[in-house]
């Protein structure tokens, strides 16, 4: 016979004793929040160490202490793009400059990867990747080995989609031209000394327009749709405008006729993504093609457009986007205005079925946190 004291316990261990999942992406970790002469770094993204390490807690605590939970990043955790404006060839990634700049990265919120450890060495805790167009960098084995230093010997890594379950995760970066990349070329090896990541037109426009005018205007590619800021700025900071327009002008003549054997651009390449790329995709449609072409997939996750969404196209068919945990400034009627909204995936284990939802994550209360934006 069970007393009163061994059946509380025994409903107590039950609770504790669940299985979920936890997906999150684009966080656009840069080399931390202060420059090393001390002033603000203008090319962090990322500001919210405090509520991510707070999540963390949460979740291998309490009532999640015995459970076996999976944290999945899915993406876009490390900007291997925007690191810092004294490197002489910021579009070239090599072997030896992602390792560079991810240790600079990881220092740089070195607490942040102290509570990923902790996590991962968790009993029944565990840590997964899915590469980003933003950290192509684990593309590299020692890459992925520096960060298993950081964070656990067993961290896996997954370059392309990542299933189980009748879920699909993957970053959602392929189903857009303008930052796909070439599964048969991750490299471009030809005429050169040593293997040169072969980054997407994107990756290339990020770092040689965006990333300038970023010296000015930290918060220029925090503001979507980017077509209605174009005009915005046509009408209210056209010497703006107009520096934009001319950095885009000489972007553009040096991916259609600059001839350099560490980017595969082209003149018909360039000409394809403009007629065809939106700045920020709606993957609704990428996600309704594999909910109603793969039977066994119930659910698909993405990342990387920066819109947290939950749709559900049939009966048991769902999408979700996990948006970002980077503070976003919309112009749309829908979202419009400036929100930070750190949105993230739950996947529960039942009995008789795997539960997926889009949550926010509110954190605990603090007076004040640091920004970039005034």
């Amino acid at each position: 016979m069970v007393s009163d004291a061994s059946k509380s316990e025994m409903a107590l261990s039950s609770k504790n004793l669940k299985k979920i999942k936890l997906v999150v992406s684009d966080f656009h970790l840069g080399t931390g929040h202060r420059a090393e002469d001390g002033s603000v770094n203008i090319l962090e993204d990322f500001f919210y160490d405090r509520e991510f390490i707070e999540f963390l807690q949460y979740y291998s605590s309490g009532d999640f202490e015995n459970a076996e939970v999976e944290l999945i990043i899915n993406g876009d955790f490390f900007n291997l793009l925007m690191i810092d404006y004294d490197e002489v060839f910021q579009d070239v990634i090599t072997e030896q400059v992602a390792l560079r700049r991810m240790k600079r990265i990881m220092d740089g919120h070195l607490a942040v990867m102290n509570a990923l450890k902790y996590f991962h060495s968790l009993e029944r805790k565990r840590v997964t990747f899915v590469m980003g167009n933003h950290d192509p960098g684990i593309l590299f084995p020692s890459v992925q080995n520096l960060v298993r230093s950081f964070v656990g010997d067993s961290v896996c890594f997954y370059l392309d989609a990542y299933e189980f379950d009748g879920i699909y995760i993957e970053h959602g970066n392929q189903y857009e031209i303008a930052n796909a990349f070439n599964p048969n070329q991750f490299f471009l090896t030809k005429s050169l000394p040593e293997p040169v990541l072969n980054q997407p037109w994107g990756s290339l426009f990020l770092v040689e327009v965006i990333n300038e005018i970023k010296r000015d205007r930290p918060h220029f590619d925090k503001i979507l749709p980017f077509s209605i800021y174009l005009r915005w700025l046509l009408i209210y900071d056209s010497r703006l405008f107009v520096r934009t327009c001319w950095e885009i002008l000489k972007f553009l003549a040096k991916s259609m006729f600059r001839q350099d054997p560490r980017r595969s651009t082209s003149f018909t390449q360039t000409l394809r993504i403009l007629l065809e790329a939106p700045v920020f995709p709606d993957l609704d449609d990428a996600a309704e093609r594999i909910l109603s072409t793969r039977e066994n997939i119930h659910t698909v996750i993405f990342g990387h457009n920066h819109r947290p969404t939950y749709r559900q196209f049939a009966s048991g068919k769902e999408y979700i986007n996990t948006g970002t945990w980077n503070e976003m400034t919309h112009l749309d009627v829908d979202r419009f205005g400036t929100r930070l909204v750190c949105s993230f995936a739950l996947i529960e284990y039942f009995d008789d079925r795997v539960q997926s939802s889009l949550k926010v994550w509110k954190g605990f209360q603090h007076l004040h946190r640091e920004t970039d934006v005034a």
